[in-house]
């Protein structure tokens, strides 16, 4: 059985054809996949998918091209909605310097955020890291020395000093 670990199934074409995508995903063996949520005003969108599907689980978060949108994110509100039963992780999270879409520091403090979210419930923290690996280190290794959480970087293109 293969695994889909990070889909976006509530986006544009994807969400208009939902059957069929789901259908095609099974003819090709794929039996699980993580519906990633990428924005906190779309939440309850990842989930309804989720729910309406045995096979499909959900994350929360927001994606750190929102951290100009979706401002100050509060650890408790991740919390609470990491409580629902088809909720498997915290994010996508991170830091994206690549296009600069929102401020570092709102990037930034969305970013602990979610890691102390991910800290407080023991689900992994997936990580979307671009260009910011600097940064994106630094903050993962301070935020380790304040209690250990786990973590998956998901498209890992960085140095191998961001993986140590």
């Amino acid at each position: 059985m293969i695994v889909d670990s990070h889909c976006h199934l509530n986006y544009g074409t994807l969400s208009e054809d939902i059957d069929g995508v789901l259908a095609r995903a099974k003819e090709v063996g794929i039996g699980t996949m993580l519906a990633i949520n990428a924005r906190l005003s779309e939440y309850e969108d990842v989930l309804a998918i989720a729910e309406a599907h045995d096979h499909i689980y959900a994350t929360v978060g927001s994606h750190p091209h929102e951290a100009d949108v979706e401002r100050d994110i509060k650890v408790e509100d991740l919390i609470e909605k990491a409580q629902h039963k088809k909720v498997v992780g915290i994010g996508e999270t991170g830091l994206d310097y690549y296009y600069d879409r929102a401020p570092r520091d709102r990037q930034q403090r969305n970013f602990i955020a979610h890691i102390e979210a991910a800290r407080e419930t023991g689900l992994p923290l997936i990580v979307h890291t671009r260009d910011a690996d600097d940064d994106c280190g630094r903050i993962m290794e301070e935020e380790m020395k304040k209690g250990a959480y786990p973590a998956v970087i998901h498209c890992f293109t960085a140095t191998e000093a961001l993986a140590h």
